[in-house]
């Protein structure tokens, strides 16, 4: 039987030397013209992982325990150059810096668009003090049956995410199912800027074939409705939860939003690794966004992932911008080779 794929297989990672590795980043993982930031972050952590397993192959590290990525400039389409520099490598933690650079049309230079720092270490041999805080997050999760969400795309609480509204400029949201609140569920005083969802993964934007692991949480903690839409344009969230009909939608569409009027490109991003996922991955994890402060164009974000055991995976913030969807399709892609 045949291993159901994840993001390994999504970012399939070239060595060019042994600090010098090349990933293609793909166009149905965009955003507009640009790669989203949660893929380029899981792309991140691919290379990561396997400079450990190859360069560094007798040090046992090949797990990311945390991670902290600025975007300096726009990600293109195309072969992206990642080189590592191996700021320390301890006993039990090491500390790598990334690069990603693309080459320029217009002067055939390589350029530095995204670059960062990983910190590698073996998540299943971890050892050292461990206490129950019993934290949980506030306010509670609503259960969930994901059996009946699996088969039937609904259940007491949550609903499935019927396909983004603009799937030409948010392609990269095809490869994932978002089951989310139901309306007629959220509690009493609920803020907008909350978001909770069950979400698997559909590679290709098909069936919900893949599994999770450890590489694609960049990705997981980047993709959720934005939560700038349900103030700015509640009518598209509502109908993609199926409050509005496809006629009303696909009308609304037509004469008051046409495209999608807002880009949402993040500027740094803090990934903290709590639990090792299986090398096969899960079906399901549970993702909490929130934003504390949307101001002047800049907001902020805290996310959670937990897993079905009800054990928090992941932790992470982002620093994002608010902008016109046009500054991010006012551009060519790169055409270069590796």
């Amino acid at each position: 039987m045949a291993m159901a794929p994840t993001f390994a297989d999504v970012l399939p990672v070239k060595q060019l030397s042994s600090h010098k590795y090349t990933v293609s980043l793909e166009n149905e993982w965009c955003i507009g013209t640009v790669p989203n930031g949660g893929y380029v972050t899981s792309a991140f952590l691919v290379v990561a992982r396997t400079h450990m397993s190859l360069t560094h192959r007798t040090r046992s590290e090949p797990h990311p325990i945390n991670l902290h990525l600025e975007f300096l400039r726009r990600t293109s389409v195309g072969p992206a150059l990642f080189t590592v520099k191996d700021v320390k490598l301890g006993a039990r933690i090491s500390n790598l810096h990334i690069t990603l650079s693309q080459q320029q049309d217009h002067n055939g230079e390589w350029q530095d668009e995204a670059e960062g720092y990983i910190m590698m270490s073996n998540l299943s041999t971890e050892s050292g003090l461990s206490l129950d805080t019993a934290y949980e997050p506030y306010p509670r999760v609503l259960p969930a049956d994901l059996a009946l969400l699996g088969s039937q795309g609904q259940d007491a609480n949550y609903t499935l995410r019927s396909k983004d509204p603009f799937p030409q400029f948010r392609r990269a949201a095809q490869n994932i199912q978002m089951f989310l609140v139901r309306p007629d569920r959220k509690p009493v005083g609920r803020p907008k800027a909350i978001n909770d969802q069950w979400v698997r993964f559909a590679p290709g934007g098909k069936v919900a074939n893949g599994r999770w692991t450890t590489d694609a949480l960049g990705f997981v903690v980047d993709m959720f409705p934005q939560i700038v839409e349900s103030y700015v344009n509640p009518f598209v969230e509502e109908a993609a939860l199926g409050q509005h009909s496809e006629t009303e939608l696909q009308d609304y569409l037509r004469s008051s939003e046409p495209r999608a009027k807002y880009w949402y490109p993040t500027l740094a991003l803090n990934l903290d690794v709590k639990k090792l996922l299986p090398p096969e991955g899960v079906e399901w994890l549970f993702v909490r966004v929130k934003a504390k402060a949307i101001r002047n164009g800049r907001f902020d974000l805290d996310v959670e992932v937990w897993d079905v055991d009800n054990e928090l995976v992941a932790t992470s913030c982002h620093a994002s911008l608010v902008v016109d969807a046009s500054r991010n399709t006012t551009r060519k892609g790169k055409s270069a080779k590796l």
